[in-house]
């Protein structure tokens, strides 16, 4: 028996999904283009929720459940951060009601304890994915899914994921956070080095744009990245020992403080990940932590 075979019969009423947002509208077409039944759909505001329920054979849809016999064998909460434990004490406890599962990278299955109170039938499940609406019929395609909370549900769950062509994760809640963070540093915090870069290029006269002029290396580097572990990869001044180019970037950043102490926690981490790697000079590696850290 597939994946798919076995968790919808383990969810013969199908699903409900309660925000039609990116997330949500991407798990709603993947989910009815492999088979499930989008029993209804939700949304705060209905024009979206209605697209979708077009798209997805939905009948039953609006802005808000208004009967439990409604809502499928599972709701799915896509929903922001900081909307998931307000709309679970709105909802309260639903006799011989549904799963619930709420979608947040961050929050941990515990938010939904209003809906049932032991824990039974409450789970996060979180793709490590960024959705827009190039990547709707894709997103899922290999991309990892974290599953924690009550293991009884977790279990069908994971063959959900698995037959949407996820890659499930079962987890326990410190490492739903540490997932979670660790995704903050790889793809959050690339956007103000982008715009610490640019900021430097205005400031100097320099009339380009740094996803332009850098666009070729960054496109290189994360591919090494990917295939490569970050020592294999690692290029530049302080792999280098070059403390030379090092005092000549801190001239340059002397009218920028706040990239300047960017520049020396980052170049700080860059120097640790260096003096991993066989054949340091190490009396120039302590010469250069002196300069980062401004003694």
């Amino acid at each position: 028996m597939t994946p798919f075979e076995s968790s919808r019969q383990q969810f013969p009423r199908g699903f409900t999904i309660i925000g039609t947002g990116r997330l949500g509208s991407s798990l709603a077409l993947r989910m009815h283009s492999k088979g499930y039944q989008i029993r209804s759909l939700y949304n705060r505001t209905l024009e979206s929720c209605e697209r979708i329920a077009s798209l997805t054979e939905t009948e039953l849809f609006g802005t808000f459940p208004a009967r439990p016999e409604d809502l499928g064998d599972v709701v799915f909460l896509c929903l922001p951060d900081d909307q998931i434990a307000a709309f679970a004490r709105k909802m309260g406890v639903v006799k011989n009601g549904p799963a619930w599962v709420h979608t947040s990278g961050a929050a941990p299955a515990d938010v939904l304890l209003p809906l049932a109170p032991d824990g039974s039938g409450i789970a996060s499940m979180h793709p490590v994915q960024t959705f827009t609406i190039k990547n709707r019929d894709s997103a899922f395609n290999q991309c990892f899914v974290t599953l924690q909370g009550d293991p009884e549900l977790c279990v069908p769950l994971k063959k959900v994921v698995q037959a949407i062509g996820g890659r499930p994760l079962l987890v326990d809640k410190r490492q739903k956070t540490a997932i979670h963070l660790a995704a903050v540093y790889v793809c959050n915090y690339m956007a103000p080095l982008f715009a610490a870069s640019q900021d430097l290029l205005d400031d100097n006269g320099l009339e380009v744009r740094a996803r332009d002029l850098f666009g070729p290396m960054v496109r290189q580097a994360i591919d090494g990245l990917l295939s490569h572990s970050p020592q294999e990869v690692l290029t530049g001044p302080v792999m280098r020992g070059d403390n030379g180019t090092i005092d000549r970037h801190l001239q340059v950043l002397e009218g920028s403080p706040k990239w300047d102490n960017l520049y020396r926690v980052l170049g700080k981490a860059t120097l640790e990940l260096a003096r991993t790697l066989e054949n340091r000079d190490h009396a120039a590696d302590n010469e250069m932590m002196k300069r980062f850290s401004g003694t």
